[in-house]
């Protein structure tokens, strides 16, 4: 009988930055990516980057075995312990000629907090906005004030706040009660 055909299997390393440590990534991307070249059975490195400092590094190998040889490694796990100063992350591991990964989004943040970091940056913003127009049109009727008010509020609110807020509190959103980040809305 002949033997099955070797599989290829891969690893998908999801990273989201700690707040101000976004600098660290790359330099350990390149350390990774050398250290697994280096290995018998690495195939090819793939990295997928999204905005706002959440990461994801496809690590394919040409089996579950050179696989399992990487993972058991001290080069690898000294790699993960480095991530976890400036990150939380999440490895997870697949195989054969398809393979199907649940990475991390911001979807998967949970709503509360979605809704307690979108407040942060709303009420001070609001409340700073409604007093100066209130002080500057004093005699303006109330809808013109309200109008304006919810013009410039939406400007701000999606140009200079909700992004410095969002960026400042995505390490939280998205880490799990375990530690790691979560894949899926909660």
């Amino acid at each position: 009988m002949a033997d099955a055909p070797v599989q290829p299997a891969v690893l998908v390393i999801s990273r989201v930055m700690r707040p101000g440590r976004a600098d660290c990534y790359d330099p350990w991307v390149a350390r990774v990516e050398a250290a697994v070249q280096a290995r018998d059975g690495a195939r090819s490195t793939v990295r997928l980057d999204q905005a706002g400092g959440l990461h994801h590094l496809l690590l394919q190998f040409s089996d579950a075995q050179a696989l399992k040889a990487w993972r058991e490694r001290t080069d690898y796990a000294a790699l993960r312990e480095e991530a976890d100063t400036f990150s939380v992350g999440l490895d997870q591991t697949g195989g054969g000629p398809t393979a199907h990964f649940t990475i991390p989004s911001e979807a998967a943040a949970p709503k509360w907090k979605s809704a307690l970091v979108t407040w942060v940056g709303v009420v001070p913003t609001l409340l700073v906005l409604s007093s100066t127009i209130g002080w500057l049109l004093p005699d303006a009727p109330r809808i013109a004030k309200q109008l304006i008010s919810s013009v410039l509020l939406t400007v701000i609110l999606t140009w200079l706040i909700l992004p410095r807020v969002r960026g400042w509190s995505r390490f939280w959103m998205l880490r799990g009660s375990g530690g790691s980040l979560r894949r899926k809305p909660g």
